[in-house]
């Protein structure tokens, strides 16, 4: 079975540079709960080039999410700020880099 939310990290590893993402720049951490064990991906966001790693770094934004609803979310099954808005998702730090981040979702359909 694949592991959804890391093919989408490996993804974004691959793009590399994202045009929606010019002039932006920070790095999410995403904290990712798996029944109970936890599991951190960072995304560096530079001016539209895109690291990706699970090395520990400071962050500006940080994302707590349930597995099964960031499947949901990579997948285009779910909307990131409705999630969050509604509780099911939590944010510490830079709203406006969440909202930069989710630009690298696909849209909900």
């Amino acid at each position: 079975m694949t592991d959804v939310t890391a093919a989408f990290f490996d993804g974004l590893r691959q793009r590399d540079y994202e045009p929606s993402l010019a002039h932006k720049s920070g790095v999410v951490r995403v904290d990712v709960d798996d029944d109970g064990r936890s599991e951190r991906w960072f995304v560096g966001i530079d001016d539209g080039n895109i690291k990706v790693s699970k090395r520990n770094q400071a962050a500006d934004s940080t994302i707590r999410v349930d597995k099964q609803l960031l499947e949901r979310i990579v997948t285009g099954e779910a909307n990131a700020v409705a999630a969050l808005l509604r509780g099911a998702m939590a944010l510490e730090g830079d709203w406006n880099l969440l909202l930069v981040f989710q630009r690298l979702f696909p849209s909900p359909s």
